[in-house]
């Protein structure tokens, strides 16, 4: 074989290389929190704010947005309802949370759960933890609908209803 044959077959299987699989080439997008609102009357709300957006952080990373590398997708985060008490030795938190993504596409979720009230700190962190996944999940999904990628989440598209 001459160089010259050589040299295109091998300019050939990298070119069938790259076209082959244009969705592990595509990346991941920048994905930037707008804003977190998080409710100020809860006793070490600070930290509990800080620790919300080092898991939202670590959430993002791990949804697949359906968009590329060359792609920003800003979202919002709410605490719209935090509550902690204390009845009979167990503590229940009960927590509202809520996600918005450009163009009015919203997430909620809800969590009532139940611990030790010894250990509030982290039974907190993990409520919080549980509804964040939940949010950011249904916001990924929301976001490749909006891109035609339904096969990948096999979610249906939202039905529009009646006017």
């Amino acid at each position: 074989m001459s160089a010259s044959t050589l040299t295109r077959r091998s300019f050939l299987a990298l070119t069938l290389v790259a076209t082959a699989s244009p969705a592990r080439s595509r990346g991941r997008p920048k994905v930037v929190l707008d804003r977190l609102d998080f409710p100020s009357d809860i006793a070490a709300a600070r930290y509990y704010k800080k620790h919300l957006r080092r898991v939202l952080a670590r959430e993002v990373r791990r949804v697949e947005w359906g968009a590329g590398r060359e792609n920003t997708i800003q979202y919002r985060f709410a605490i719209a309802k935090l509550d902690i008490s204390v009845a009979d030795d167990i503590m229940k938190v009960s927590c509202t949370a809520m996600g918005r993504l450009p163009g009015g596409r919203k997430a909620k979720s809800h969590l009532s759960f139940g611990g030790d009230p010894r250990k509030k700190t982290q039974v907190v962190s993990r409520v919080l933890e549980i509804v964040a996944r939940g949010v950011v999940t249904r916001l990924a999904e929301l976001e490749r609908v909006r891109r035609g990628d339904l096969e990948k989440s096999r979610v249906r598209a939202p039905r529009s209803t009646p006017d």
